[in-house]
């Protein structure tokens, strides 16, 4: 009899990266054909993002946020949500009439937000461009830079001090102590203020 769910729990934790890949890729597919569900216990959340139709992030024992991946992820309903899942920099914010004012600009926000916020910002969702001297422009120096094939990691230091990191394409030439000009380019969430 073929099982209707499955436990995995820490199946891949012992693995080397590589053998680790393509075992997931291999159970998803058996399991796929034949028709199974899985439940996966683990503390890789890359892991967790990349094999799981619905997430359930937990902490000490309840259920912080369920969803898709992509929303969980996405659209953190916490700091902590927002922080466990992978990296996020909190920019702190000022909500009004739907709208947030941060040091990275304008975004919108939850009407029923007012006041103090976090605005959550992801690596990936920032841009960095050649400084144009536009007065609008958001500056931030580079303040270290890590390769890693087919990206690299900036941490960055806006005007305020506050440090932000960028994960930008592989090519990218940004060197620690150049001038950037940044934009988000991607979704932020923007969540209440956490103590």
């Amino acid at each position: 009899p073929e099982p209707a769910v499955v436990l995995l729990d820490e199946p891949f934790a012992s693995l080397d990266a590589g053998l680790r890949v393509t075992l997931r890729e291999e159970i998803i597919g058996i399991l796929r054909r034949a028709g199974a569900s899985a439940l996966l216990v683990t503390h890789d959340q890359e892991e967790a993002l990349s094999l799981a139709d619905s997430v359930t992030v937990m902490r000490e024992g309840r259920v912080e946020q369920a969803g898709p991946p992509e929303d969980v992820y996405g659209r953190p309903t916490s700091r902590w949500v927002a922080e466990f899942l992978g990296a996020a920099d909190i920019v702190p914010g000022r909500a009004t009439e739907g709208i947030v004012d941060c040091e990275l600009g304008r975004f919108p926000a939850d009407r029923a937000l007012v006041g103090d916020v976090d605005v959550v910002v992801r690596p990936e969702a920032l841009r960095l461009l050649a400084v144009n001297g536009q007065a609008s422009d958001v500056r931030a120096r580079v303040l270290s830079r890590s390769f890693h094939g087919h990206d690299v990691l900036l941490e960055l230091a806006l005007p305020s001090g506050l440090q932000l990191r960028s994960r930008t394409s592989g090519s990218a030439r940004w060197q620690p102590g150049d001038e950037v000009s940044v934009a988000v380019d991607g979704a932020v969430s923007v969540l209440p203020r956490s103590g």
